[in-house]
């Protein structure tokens, strides 16, 4: 039996001396892990036999005169490591099995190496799509090599996210939120196909897209309610991370702008701003990546079109996006996102013949958007025509507004001015015939009135259900005449808009013609707000029924604030009692429409602001009077 010794040298410890070495130097005491284990240490420093054999540091309590290797920090990767580990190993210990047993021990951490975990964070109901994009860059990086490569745009490859489905798939709620749209919201902005719609795919077989819109539809439809904040509201937030989501996703369809209209017009009939403004801007930007309204331009991204109705939707759409870019800058004067239409542009086709996917049913086929059409059209036509006459207004009134800021005034041109007017007030003559009991007569036109206001004195009746869809239109007509008598009834309003200079900085009037006009804005501008005041009135009649209350468009409102402040004004001005009563009818119907549009509060607000403003000042300078004549001064 072979015999094996131990060389000189080394111990049970593990340690290599050579026989001819200096003796190692040892520590007072064993190391802290041979202590702990109660384990023989042979204290040779930096590293005791055992500690070194097992791989491991060797710390002394108590150090000698030779300097010693300090333990290495643990690293911010080996921190995250072990994160991972522990979060592991929970898990395993919480799934292991379902019997009542007892844990096993557990794993000793040292505290001052490992950082506390953090709280383990709720799992939220929506994350972005982690799918990159497929859509073609080239499109927009090189038009003409898209063109050559003749790519074709993929669609979304992401799912619908579990908070969209869960709205969606309760019960009938699709086929609930088409009804509710289609007899709702459609009947006064009627830019999506019905026909199209009623024989489209299932929501699963279209993909994302149509989600979207369905989602947008019930949206625009259901009722904010009291005491939620509109902003707040979980279908709205869905609706726009959904939409965030799929512009990740590179989609592009017709379905996905459609939904992203309706997701702008509740914003702005709720007042949620600068986010309405930002989305029509963004429509702006898709206008030009879908080509529209051409069928031509807009096959590079949407395919060629098979049917006359969907190239009429693809009109609409265009017109839809035009009418909200137009009505967003009533208030503001700011400047448009689309461009004015050309020559090629024509108005839309009659609602019936869209809504029905029959072209023959339609009697104006085509028509230009110049001249002014005054023959019997539907109301989403009369809507557009509005957009095109506030269109011209406000390019006007902003052009005399800021060449008057820069003391650079325009020439007052008489002509143009009258012909504006003229054209405004023979437009709320047609709709008010269109809203009166009796039918109108095609191709009939009426003039204004031979005296100093340019409305007429006859009053009309709303008292059909087909009012509530041509009331957008009178409304925005009614508005673009008060915005126009506003800028020329005084000419700090030309200088400086609604803040004017006051004193000998306004600039005089300079024309005996400017006098005259300035004297039937004036007039025009009081007449128009009483006007306002009666379809107010017939409003609120209308508004007693929830079948109309749905129909009733936030772009109806802008026309009551309009007439609210030009009555308190007014008011203010003269102390006319009638006025007053006018004043508080207009202000009775904005209360009633804010229980469907939270906007109408805002305008509320803003009217509350102005009075308290009033008061305010008009102390301030009673005050400085009594003081002035109590020091007799």
């Amino acid at each position: 039996m072979a015999c094996f010794f131990l060389p000189s040298g080394i111990d049970e410890g593990g340690s290599n001396q050579s026989p001819f070495a200096p003796p190692p130097s040892k520590a007072q005491q064993a190391c802290v892990s041979c202590r702990k284990q109660k384990r023989k240490c042979d204290k040779i420093l930096p590293t005791c036999g055992l500690c070194a054999r097992m791989a491991r540091p060797c710390d002394y309590t108590i150090l000698d005169t030779i300097p010693q290797q300090q333990p290495a920090q643990a690293s911010s990767e080996e921190l995250a490591n072990l994160q991972a580990r522990l979060c592991e190993l929970e898990n395993r210990l919480n799934n292991a099995s379902q019997s009542q047993q007892s844990s096993p021990p557990a794993m000793h951490i040292n505290p001052e190496i490992l950082p506390p975990l953090p709280p383990k964070p709720p799992s939220p109901l929506w994350s972005p799509s982690a799918v990159p994009s497929r859509f073609p860059t080239s499109l927009f990086l090189d038009l003409d090599a898209f063109n050559w490569s003749t790519t074709p745009i993929p669609a979304p490859n992401m799912p619908i996210p579990s908070e969209v489905l869960d709205i969606l798939s309760r019960g009938t709620t699709v086929q609930d939120t088409a009804t509710e749209y289609f007899h709702g919201t459609h009947a006064w902005f009627p830019f999506i196909s019905k026909k199209r719609m009623e024989l489209g795919l299932a929501l699963w077989e279209a993909g994302p897209e149509l989600a979207f819109l369905f989602l947008g539809m019930k949206l625009i439809s259901t009722p904010v309610n009291n005491g939620v904040e509109p902003a707040g509201n979980p279908l709205y937030t869905a609706a726009k991370r959904f939409w965030a989501s799929l512009e990740q996703a590179g989609s592009v369809s017709l379905q996905f702008v459609q939904g992203m209209v309706l997701v702008t017009v509740y914003e702005m009939g709720h007042g949620i701003y600068p986010a309405a403004w930002i989305s029509v801007g963004v429509l702006g930007r898709w206008v030009e990546v879908l080509g529209l309204p051409g069928f031509r331009r807009g096959g590079v991204a949407l395919g060629s079109v098979t049917t006359w109705t969907e190239s009429e939707e693809r009109r609409r759409l265009w017109w839809a996006i035009y009418i909200l870019d137009r009505c967003i800058c009533l208030g503001n004067k700011r400047c448009f996102c689309l461009p004015e239409p050309d020559e090629s542009f024509v108005l839309p086709v009659d609602d019936k013949a869209f809504d029905e996917g029959n072209p023959t049913l339609s009697p104006t086929n085509s028509l230009p958007t110049t001249p002014f059409a005054t023959q019997a059209l539907s109301p989403f036509t009369r809507l557009v025509q509005s957009a095109l006459l506030l269109s011209r207004t406000l390019t006007h009134v902003r052009t005399v507004i800021q060449s008057n800021i820069s003391n650079r005034p325009v020439p007052f041109s008489l002509p143009l001015l009258t012909s504006l007017a003229t054209d405004l007030v023979n437009f709320t003559q047609v709709i008010q015939s269109e809203l009166s009991p009796g039918p109108p007569s095609p191709g009939t036109t009426t003039t204004p009135s031979s005296t100093s206001t340019f409305l007429p004195t006859t009053t009309t009746t709303v008292s059909s259900c087909y009012t509530i869809s041509l009331l957008p239109s009178l409304s925005i007509a009614l508005s673009t005449l008060i915005l126009l008598f506003d800028t020329y009834c005084t000419p700090e309003n030309q200088h400086l808009g609604p803040s004017p200079l006051p004193g000998p900085e306004a600039p005089p009037l300079q024309s005996p013609s400017h006098i005259s006009f300035a004297q039937q804005s004036m007039q025009g501008l009081r007449e128009t707000s009483l006007k306002i005041r009666e379809l107010s009135l017939e409003l609120l009649d209308l508004l007693v029924l929830p079948s109309q209350e749905k129909k009733l468009s936030p772009l109806c409102l802008d026309s009551l604030y309009a007439s609210m402040v030009t009555l308190h004004w007014l008011w203010k001005e003269g102390g006319d009692a009638d006025v007053r009563e006018a004043l508080e009818d207009v202000r009775r119907c904005i209360s009633r429409t804010s229980m469907r549009w939270r906007v109408s509060r805002e305008y509320l607000e803003i009217l509350k602001r102005q009075d308290v403003s009033f008061a305010m000042a008009f102390r301030a300078e009673s005050g400085k009077s009594c003081l002035t004549r109590v020091d007799g001064s």
